[in-house]
């Protein structure tokens, strides 16, 4: 059997303007698995309230981070596939849930050169719905059952990932924030197989469940332990948030941009946020965090701030997924 392995991310706009973030925002909200609405409400909400402004809004932000590269996010994701082709005599294809370049076309990429089982690696170290489900249920869909699919398990706790993590957290000493992506409420408990665990009491999270396996808070405050652990870090001089909110819906609390607003008030005026839920620097870490999370913070009464880089293309970063392919023979079939 030949194996082929296709890397996936959720994507950038083919450039910084009005009329590319249009078509990208359109494809990412319509996703059932992001915006889960009845289709009806989903298209009403997306073409009658949100087209209209925010892809003049959002052009204004990846204007802030385009580079002569393009969206750095792509421009990582294609390095890293470079990189880790030379280290795998199978097929290694990039492909993004939204954009380009999509993964349907690295679908038919490693089609086209012969293979038989596709490895699927959404590079997402945690499992939600609005990513890793929406990745495999995207691949299995336009694979069509031509090809066996594996899946890598998320990667959460994985050491190659980490232990690069905490070790760029050595010398700091400032106050130390994780900012996850959020994600709605209804999002836990819709992934939830016990349909009565998450979020029905304020320790669900350290009270072992089934749902562990699916619920993105629980994982997330497990990597914020062991990167903690392995750093060496003082708990008290951590916190943990929750980004990119987007609606009006309940999201993950506590919410990134009103603890910056807080924290300078409890004392804390030296900041550093590192976010381990993005594998590559991205719009969320290098325009929210990096510029309008700083300004946030500083304006607040803030004395420092500065964001830790995520993995990348770095040696560390090629590494942690060298070493999650190696084990692809053991990875779940879907």
């Amino acid at each position: 059997m030949k194996r082929g392995f296709l890397l996936m991310n959720t994507g950038s706009p083919d450039a910084p303007n009005e009329d590319a973030l249009r078509v990208y925002l359109k494809q990412f909200l319509m996703d059932p698995f992001v915006v889960d609405m009845p289709f009806p409400m989903r298209y009403a909400l997306i073409h009658w309230a949100i087209l209209p402004k925010r892809p003049a809004e959002s052009a204004k932000a990846y204007k802030e981070i385009w580079t002569e590269n393009g969206s750095p996010l792509i421009h990582y994701c294609t390095q890293l596939a470079k990189g880790l082709q030379t280290r795998f005599s199978e097929p290694v294809e990039l492909g993004m849930a939204y954009g380009n370049p999509s993964f349907k076309q690295g679908i038919e990429k490693l089609l086209d050169a012969g293979v038989d089982e596709i490895c699927l690696l959404p590079m997402f170290p945690h499992y939600a719905m609005a990513t890793f489900g929406s990745c495999v249920a995207g691949v299995m869909t336009a694979l069509k059952k031509r090809a066996a699919l594996r899946v890598v398990p998320p990667f959460y706790l994985d050491p190659t990932y980490i232990r690069p993590l905490a070790e760029s957290l050595t010398g700091v000493e400032e106050h130390i924030l994780f900012s996850y992506h959020g994600l709605p409420e209804r999002h836990l408990k819709k992934t939830d197989p016990t349909k009565s665990h998450c979020l029905a009491t304020d320790d669900c999270c350290e009270t072992d469940s089934p749902a562990h396996a699916t619920c993105y808070r629980h994982q997330c405050m497990e990597t914020t332990k062991a990167i903690i652990a392995v750093a060496d870090l003082p708990k008290e001089r951590c916190g943990v948030s929750f980004q990119s909110r987007l609606g009006r819906a309940k999201w993950m609390e506590p919410y990134t941009e009103e603890t910056l607003q807080k924290l300078p008030s409890l004392g804390i005026k030296k900041l550093a946020v590192i976010c381990p839920a993005f594998f590559c620097d991205c719009l969320e870490t290098l325009e929210e965090i990096e510029i309008r999370g700083q300004e946030t913070f500083m304006e607040a009464g803030g004395e420092s701030f500065r964001m830790i880089p995520c993995l990348n293309d770095s040696p560390a970063g090629i590494h942690c997924l060298e070493t999650l392919m190696a084990d692809a023979a053991n990875w779940p079939s879907a």
